[in-house]
């Protein structure tokens, strides 16, 4: 049962954390405008992607890419937006013939703590996720439920450029038909870094 609720209870804790760090900050200084839209695109490599309870099937993780946009609510405070997030991982290491592709579309709110030219924020999100269908042959539904709670800095060196480095915690659950692979996607981890826009 607490399993089911983890998500939630991480993602209320990290929006009550920043939103009480918020609450404390004025806007940048003079001469820096707060950036209120993001464009974001790196790279990304996610823990455990792919493991089967039980059963043979494991990884240590898929390499790929994210991309997200995150734009201001004009009723809302500055320091809160909204986040649409888009990702693909992909393995290729593994035996027998097992090479998953996992695709992830995700929206949510974002929290921001602007510190100069540089960005704290957290961000809780709930979407869908996708995995490839010769990813196992008896998957019961190549989509499933996704939620998505994590954290990152924004390291600025101009008003509209960052390097951002995040975090997340994933959970999803594909079903298979198949006895022995009961559950193939469970709770793991993401990070992910590349360029940031701000405008």
């Amino acid at each position: 049962m607490l399993r089911k609720f983890l998500p939630l209870l991480l993602l209320s804790s990290a929006l009550t954390i920043t939103l009480r760090m918020g609450a404390q900050v004025t806007d940048a200084p003079r001469g820096l405008p707060v950036p209120s839209f993001e464009l974001y695109g790196g790279y990304s490599y996610v823990f455990n992607e792919f493991g089967s309870t039980p059963g043979p099937i494991t990884t240590s993780g898929m390499n790929g890419w994210d991309a997200s946009f995150k734009v201001p609510v004009p009723v809302l405070p500055h320091w809160l937006g909204v986040k649409g997030d888009v990702s693909g991982n992909y393995n290729r290491d593994n035996e027998p013939n097992f090479n998953p592709k996992a695709y992830y579309f995700l929206l949510g709110p974002q929290v921001s703590m602007h510190l100069g030219k540089s960005t704290l924020f957290a961000h809780g999100m709930v979407g869908s996720a996708h995995v490839s269908n010769d990813a196992l042959p008896n998957l019961r539904s190549s989509n499933t439920f996704a939620v998505a709670v994590g954290a990152g800095l924004d390291a600025g060196f101009s008003s509209h450029w960052a390097w951002r480095v995040t975090g997340d915690y994933y959970n999803t659950r594909y079903r298979a038909t198949q006895q022995n692979v009961e559950e193939i996607l469970n709770s793991h981890g993401r990070i992910s870094t590349g360029p940031v826009f701000r405008f």
